[in-house]
């Protein structure tokens, strides 16, 4: 479609085919005939198809008499609420604007148009369920947010764009999307914590790489260096396309090898640091040894069914390094049967743990992972030797595996929980389930609070008590969504999954091993929520005995408590007044702060200023004479020396007090300079010369300044130091 003259651009370009924005690709049909292979051949298709595409918004601009997407109905009302806050037009016709009038309102009008469209994707994806965050489809969403946040900082350093840009997006399409007005206030309280963490991050890294640039600049140099872009990124989290997008806009290059290479470094140290329990085995060779195992010797899990225990033929050892016929007492290796009721790692449930026993050895089995397919048992032969082709019986530690049952089944009834209480934007994303405990990670933006833990906690408990029996199915994953099974964003399926049903509330695909009712759980408790990243919230929690432990060792607590402050102790206190323990700790605070008070008040009155005037050191610097005092003193309260160095400054006409306290670790420091003297001495400088001689750092005003430092041994030749300094 011919858009018309008045789109700018090459005009050269600007003809049908060419590069230039004037003829416009509103619809197309692909007519597929032919298969292309490898070589370049071509076949023809068995059934020859043809594929037709339109765009909607391209239709909208054409039946709106516009020349751009954004100049439509569908985004002007959304670019209007930021040019009203940042005061800056948006211009649909640039024509007869002179070349920098023409340059600065394409800026602007690129920015207008890159925060409208960033903030209808950012809206759509978190009504979806999608959060902030640094891995999968949640990093798409922070890259598209932080772009947004960028452009919007470059049009208003004040005030916020993005959030009411989105509020903008949720009033026009709620009506024909109603999960966004569903879903608002998680987006846009989603939207503002990322807005507030990234503009911390922006202001920082933009004044580093501008001076960088600058810098650059001044030299005639035009690429910025790898070493440079890596701090940015990995001291600063400073994103690389933005300063790649930064650099662009300031004509410069990048030394993208440079900044691969501290990547790598960077990851090889990382790989180098990590503890795995491979055995020192080599991947390459397990991974080949398991690929034609999976082919030769098709294996079946029994452990859904004989949960603790079966007969299986020993198939195939490993050393880790090549494929053995044997392993002797003492020695480590990998084992593969024919059939096992070991449970492999996997869907964030660990391995199970047992014994192997043959006729002729016997081996702890110290865990079991998944690879090719194919169950790997790790293990430690402790008796005699194990050979292939021996039949062999399989033990599972059964308290652990009830234990790992218990957990992974509670780890479903969270889950459930949290959809209740929080929202249904909750989604799993990770989880460790494990005989102790259980942890899961979930996509939420703030904190829980106490009384969303206590309700999530009353949720699953009610969901134990009502004793649900924990249905097992089989079927398609289409068949299990379709019934409303939960399934993992991301997850890879086979044909056939199994589906989890505790009671009316709980229904997720699953592999993993789970009680048979849901009151073999026993109980549950959470013991700690915490951040794990932007958008990422944890849980962890105990079950069954675990969990009995926890609180009866609570309940003694409390009951110590109690009798400690005098409360009362019987039963029912503690549900008629469960908050009086705290409030009685809190008073116990506020006294102890009050001592810590008159302690301080003590020490200060302890620290003679006399003495110290008496013992301070004439010097002449510039003409101006002055009092050098260099005080040692053994008190590591900031409040109380700052109080010291107000007396001395009071007392001083003209000079320089500098004050060394004593700490269990690190030493306070504090400089006072005269105001006459600050334009010959500066108390910044005076306290990084003493600083750097004790190990430390800090920094101020010219009339004041105060740091830390680890070292009083250098103490001693950081006041000779400061001597030279002021011409002693």
């Amino acid at each position: 479609y011919d858009l018309g003259p008045e789109v700018g651009g090459d005009p050269t370009q600007n003809v049908m085919g060419g590069e230039g924005d004037r003829f416009m690709e509103f619809w197309n049909l692909v007519f597929m005939q032919y298969f292309e292979d490898g070589s370049g051949e071509k076949k023809p298709l068995p059934n020859p198809s043809i594929d037709t595409g339109m765009g909607l918004e391209r239709l909208t601009t054409i039946l709106q008499g516009e020349i751009s997407n954004y100049h439509t109905d569908l985004f002007q009302d959304i670019i209007a609420v930021g040019s009203q806050i940042s005061g800056t037009p948006y211009v649909k016709d640039l024509r007869g604007f002179k070349e920098d009038q023409h340059k600065n309102l394409e800026k602007s009008n690129v920015a207008l148009r890159v925060l409208a469209d960033h903030s209808r994707a950012a809206s759509f994806l978190i009504a979806d369920g999608v959060l902030p965050s640094n891995e999968g489809r949640g990093y798409v969403l922070r890259r598209i947010l932080r772009r947004a946040i960028r452009y919007g900082r470059n049009l208003s350093t004040t005030e916020s764009l993005l959030a009411p840009m989105v509020e903008a997006v949720i009033a026009k399409m709620s009506g024909f999307y109603p999960e966004l007005q569903a879903q608002s206030r998680l987006i846009l309280s989603s939207v503002r914590d990322e807005e507030e963490r990234f503009l911390q991050t922006l202001d920082q890294g933009t004044s580093i790489l501008r001076d960088q640039i600058s810098n650059l600049k001044k030299k005639n140099h035009s690429r910025i260096d790898g070493d440079v872009i890596f701090k940015l990124y990995d001291t600063f989290g400073f994103p690389v396309d933005l300063t790649r997008l930064m650099a662009l806009e300031e004509g410069m290059t990048l030394d993208e090898t440079g900044f691969e290479k501290k990547m790598s470094e960077a990851r090889a140290k990382a790989k180098a640091s990590w503890k795995g329990k491979g055995l020192g085995a080599d991947q390459a060779h397990l991974l080949q040894w398991t690929q034609k195992n999976s082919q030769n010797h098709p294996e079946s899990f029994t452990g859904y069914h004989q949960t603790f225990e079966n007969e299986a033929q020993l198939v195939s050892l490993s050393s880790g390094k090549a494929e053995v016929k044997e392993l002797k007492s003492g020695e480590e290796g990998f084992l593969i049967f024919d059939k096992t009721c070991f449970y492999a790692e996997s869907g964030g449930q660990v391995g199970d743990t047992g014994t192997v026993k043959s006729a002729t050895g016997e081996a702890e089995i110290f865990d079991c992972t998944k690879m090719n397919d194919v169950h790997v048992h790790h293990v430690r032969v402790t008796d005699g030797a194990l050979k292939q082709k021996d039949p062999c019986s399989l033990q599972v530690e059964d308290s652990e595996r009830r234990s790992t049952a218990r957990n992974h089944s509670a780890t479903h009834l969270l889950h459930s929980a949290l959809r209740k209480v929080l929202g249904s934007h909750v989604q799993q994303a990770g989880s460790l389930v494990e005989p102790q405990r259980l942890r899961f990670d979930f996509t939420h933006n703030k904190g829980v609070t106490l009384e969303e833990i206590s309700q999530i906690e009353h949720f699953v408990n009610k969901e134990i008590a009502h004793a649900h029996d924990v249905a097992v199915e089989s079927m398609s994953p289409k068949a299990a969504t379709e019934k409303g099974a939960l399934a993992l964003f991301g997850e890879k399926y086979g044909d056939i999954v199994r589906v989890i049903t505790m009671g009316p509330k709980s229904m997720e695909l699953c592999g993993g091993t789970h009680v048979k009712n849901t009151s073999d759980i026993m109980m549950f408790k959470i013991v700690s929520e915490g951040g794990v990243s932007s958008g990422i919230r944890r849980i962890e929690a105990l079950t069954g005995e675990g969990a009995l432990q926890y609180f009866l060792k609570h309940t003694r607590e409390n009951l110590e408590v109690r009798a400690q402050a005098s409360l009362p102790v019987q039963w029912n206190a503690f549900l008629e007044d469960p908050q009086a323990p705290v409030e009685a700790l809190n008073q116990l605070r506020d006294q102890i702060k009050v001592k810590e008070r008159e302690i301080q008040s003590l020490k200060s009155e302890s620290l003679s200023v006399e003495d110290l005037m008496k013992a301070s050191i004439p010097f002449n610097i510039g003409g101006e004479h002055g009092q050098l005092i260099l005080a040692d003193v053994a008190v590591d309260d900031r409040k109380v020396l700052s109080e010291l160095a107000d007396k001395l400054k009071s007392k001083l006409s003209s000079g320089v007090a500098i004050i060394v306290g004593q700490g269990d670790q690190s030493h306070p420091l504090i400089v006072s300079v005269s105001k006459n003297l600050t334009s010959k001495i500066n108390a910044g400088q005076v306290l990084k010369t003493l600083a750097e001689s004790m190990g430390g750092k800090g920094g101020g005003r010219p009339d004041f300044a105060q740091g830390a430092a680890p070292r009083r041994d250098g103490m001693n030749d950081g006041f000779s130091k400061v001597k030279n300094l002021v011409g002693i």
